[in-house]
């Protein structure tokens, strides 16, 4: 038995050997230690294509980001029927009162001293990334979003698991990537696999995962080789599907046969999914801008974050964790038993005091995610949009019945209510539709689910062309767009575009040696500076075009008033967008880059900066 090992290990070192041997980059690779199957892919990628060495990486990130996501799940589970699980109300309220309190601080203590204030955990970190870091997120990533949501979701945060789930599945793909050594576009694309990986898991619906990474992670990039991103999608959901149970899985397989009598209904809610979903955006704007007030102080603003909503959890049992469980109940027509669980209950149970009950408990979910993520909790909108919608949509099926209207598909209402708020909130139409008509299998609801989706996306792209999730950064430059164009630059360095061996004036130079540089050289600008070195303007050769041709007489010239101010100055943290706009606007071909101390820096062309586009173009177009 012993020789039989040490003989597998010795062929397994000739292997290796061999790797080497017709991989001799490989010697240099910055990772030092390896293990046998990262041996084995990297010597199957020498031997396969491209193609299908991506369609066997997309099985493998999508099977990791999916158990990530299956752990997350299992995890969040258990915590939550630990706690709570089948204690009577009076006592649940004891749980609603602590646990979320609790769940926050230890997340922010979590994040302080394990992961050393690092909070960078939504989305637009991930969009940061692929635009400004080539797609490389750290290791750390992989695990750190995992233990920071399943203790805030699972002591009952009012956040989702799914933007977590996104960013670990982002990580894993990342580094994956990285560590065989795969270039920008491959990067790219196994990270959107492991993001799209790890959202099946969470919903067991693949093609909404699918969407989800091309709507808001791919956005602006153009990918001909999208087959590893299916594959992964198809294995997260295959995973979750095998281990999760029924009641651990998002399944809504309640509703009703779509009528097109009812097409008014969906086009109203549409409209009022639309406004909530903005009224849901600015509750996070403000709830933000309040928290940022601490700081640096960290614990405090946990302390006062998880007392609000632990309060907000007494006062509407709803609000506590994700929510989905109460969406099962009321797809499941279980009005009467979330109305009992809660302190309403005590007011009566006439039809007003519920309707009460479910408008309050709507209004207040956009409070308590807020708090829950701009505290210190870790999670994602994701699911607070669904549970919302879902609770708005059965609200307005309730209020049509209460005006005495018959036949009223509340459930239906719900189902789509759901997809409106998630595409009007997140700027994701497509990725809430299949979303719901997978988790409900509801593909004949896919008109009314079009219906609400789309006017809401509508409605929020009136008040804010791009997610205001992502607006400051789209603006900076600092993340992709759906402007190609716009993409393209943001990945030039200002610095490569600069001209390297520009010539330099002195003030108190004479005028004939500046006419003679300019007679030897091409340069259309030369940059003037004072005796100390600093910028103090440009001169032109056409400007220098009558002492060129002898016309004026070149005695007694000042340089210094010679020279003329430049129409705009450009500095080094400027963008290549901005630089491009003061281009257009002065109509020059040059502009003089200066420092923060006056100093000049060289000139950045025009010309350069369309070198470098057409070659990037080239690239992404390859």
């Amino acid at each position: 038995m012993k020789k039989g090992i040490t003989e597998l290990i010795n062929k397994i070192n000739k292997l290796y050997s061999n790797f080497l041997r017709f991989n001799k980059d490989f010697i240099n690779y910055p990772f030092r230690k390896f293990n046998y199957i990262e041996i084995l892919l990297l010597w199957v990628s020498s031997r396969v294509s491209r193609s299908q060495f991506l369609i066997l990486s997309g099985i493998l990130v999508g099977l990791s980001a999916g158990m990530a996501g299956v752990i997350l799940k299992v995890s969040v589970h258990h915590i939550q029927s630990f706690i709570s699980h089948d204690l009577p109300f009076n006592q649940r309220l004891v749980i609603y009162a602590i646990f979320p309190l609790l769940g926050i601080v230890f997340t922010a203590l979590i994040v302080k001293f394990f992961f050393k204030s690092d909070e960078e955990k939504e989305m637009s970190f991930v969009l940061k990334t692929i635009s400004k870091n080539e797609s490389k997120i750290k290791p750390s990533k992989m695990y750190s979003l995992v233990l920071q949501s399943a203790v805030t979701v699972g002591f009952g945060g009012s956040a989702g698991l799914e933007t977590p789930i996104a960013v670990t599945g982002s990580a894993i793909g990342s580094n994956y990537a990285q560590r065989y050594r795969l270039g920008f576009k491959e990067r790219t694309l196994l990270l959107a696999a492991g993001a799209a990986g790890g959202i099946a898991a969470a919903f067991n619906a693949p093609i909404a995962a699918v969407m989800f990474a091309f709507e808001i992670i791919l956005a602006g990039l153009v990918f001909t080789d999208f087959i590893p991103l299916v594959i992964a999608a198809i294995c997260g959901s295959l995973l979750s599907k095998i281990i999760l149970n029924e009641h651990v899985l998002f399944n809504l397989p309640a509703r009703e046969v779509f009528d097109h009598f009812n097409v008014l209904f969906y086009i109203v809610l549409g409209i009022i999914t639309g406004l909530y979903a903005r009224y849901f955006i600015l509750v996070g704007q403000k709830t933000h801008q309040f928290f940022s007030k601490f700081k640096n102080r960290y614990l405090l603003k946990a302390i006062v974050g998880g007392t609000l909503l632990s309060i907000l959890c007494v006062i509407f049992p709803p609000l506590f964790g994700e929510g989905y469980f109460n969406i099962k109940i009321l797809d499941q027509g279980g009005i009467n038993s979330l109305f009992q669980n809660s302190l309403f209950s005590y007011f009566g149970q006439s039809q007003w005091i519920v309707l009460a009950f479910l408008t309050l408990a709507v209004l207040l979910k956009a409070f308590a995610t807020s708090i829950t993520l701009n505290s210190g909790g870790t999670g994602g909108n994701f699911a607070p949009s669904l549970v919302a919608g879902g609770l708005l949509g059965y609200l307005f099926g309730y209020v049509l019945t209460l005006m005495g209207m018959d036949n009223v598909p509340v459930t239906n209402l719900m189902l789509v209510g759901m997809a409106g708020v998630m595409s009007g909130s997140m700027y994701a139409p497509l990725t809430a539709i299949f979303l719901i008509a997978e988790c409900s299998s509801g593909y004949d609801l896919f008109i009314p689910l079009m219906i609400v989706s789309v006017i809401s996306f509508i409605i929020n792209k009136f008040f804010s062309p791009i997610n205001p999730a992502f607006s400051t950064l789209a603006n900076k430059g600092e993340i992709f767009t759906t402007r190609q164009d716009q993409n393209i630059l943001s990945h030039i360095s200002l610095f490569d575009c600069l001209e390297r061996n520009s010539s330099i004036i002195k003030t108190a130079d004479n005028l004939d040696e500046i006419l003679y540089k300019f007679k030897q050289s091409d340069k259309n600008s030369m940059a003037v500076l004072d005796q100390e070195n600093k910028f103090w303007g440009i001169i032109n050769r056409a400007q220098l075009r009558p002492f060129l041709l002898n016309k004026k007489p070149t005695e007694g010239i000042n340089i210094g008033q010679l020279a003329i101010s430049p129409a705009f100055t450009v500095f080094p943290t400027d963008s290549v967008m901005k630089v491009i706009k003061m281009f257009d606007e002065a109509d020059v071909w040059q502009l003089p880059v200066i420092d923060k101390e006056g100093h000049f820096v060289g000139f950045v062309s025009r010309s350069e900066i369309l070198k470098n586009y057409r070659a990037l173009l080239k690239e992404y177009s390859e």
